[in-house]
């Protein structure tokens, strides 16, 4: 599976506002953990007050990814773009650029920023959810009339401090992202987290789960907060 990168307008969205599928894997994929100024955290004890902790409760970290849109032929899977894919090989991979740019890059007209991002390489075992800092591509291969066929390019992604991450991580209304182990189930985590397994097809569908049934022991699952 190659990687995928689906559009969210909040962190608590279960539906997705769009999805761009990358060709091929990566050219290059750095993972990074920005060195922090201090060491020692905080957050909420019993009594509300804030108190340090020796250890962070989480660690922000960053994606690099470099990857290439080909439309020469000679990919077997045609670029992603809006509405449909760009089927034909000898037209120009603009619209697919400018579908990345228009999911994940360019301010949506309802929320004024950027929508979030969640990239997802193979079966959920590397992901993170963020925005994009920065994305740039360069033209590498062209027709004779100088239409473009292949670009080079690179987006910057830093993940973002969602509700579960912080002074509110033991709060009852943030996202859980559990670690599956042996046995789990989604019907189960939803009773646990929601007190309502009812929410399973959606949790499964935030998740980009083929099958809420089998889940892959030692991934990450996200269970947002739902309003009720």
């Amino acid at each position: 599976m190659n990687m995928n990168f689906i559009a969210f307008d909040s962190v608590s969205s279960f539906s997705p506002s769009g999805t761009y599928n990358l060709q091929l894997n990566p050219e290059k994929f750095e993972i990074g953990y920005p060195k922090k100024k201090d060491d020692n955290c905080t957050q909420s004890s019993a009594d509300g007050q804030m108190v340090e902790s020796s250890e962070p409760l989480f660690s922000l970290k960053t994606w690099s990814v470099t990857f290439t849109i080909d439309n020469t032929g000679a990919v077997p899977f045609p670029p992603s773009a809006s509405p449909f894919p760009i089927t034909t090989p000898g037209n120009s991979i603009y619209p697919s650029i400018s579908y990345f740019n228009e999911l994940f890059v360019e301010p949506d007209n309802e929320i004024h920023s950027r929508k979030y991002i969640k990239g997802i390489w193979g079966m959920g075992d590397l992901t993170i959810f963020g925005k994009v800092k920065e994305f740039k591509y360069e033209y590498t291969f062209f027709t004779n009339s100088g239409t473009p066929l292949r670009a080079n390019c690179t987006v910057f992604i830093e993940e973002v401090p969602i509700p579960s991450m912080g002074s509110l991580f033991m709060s009852p209304d943030i996202t859980r992202i559990p670690k599956v182990k042996q046995s789990d189930n989604i019907i189960d985590f939803c009773q646990k987290y929601y007190d309502d397994k009812n929410y399973y097809l959606q949790v499964a569908e935030h998740n980009n789960l083929p099958s809420f049934r089998k889940l892959k022991t030692g991934t990450n699952l996200e269970f947002p907060p739902i309003k009720k």
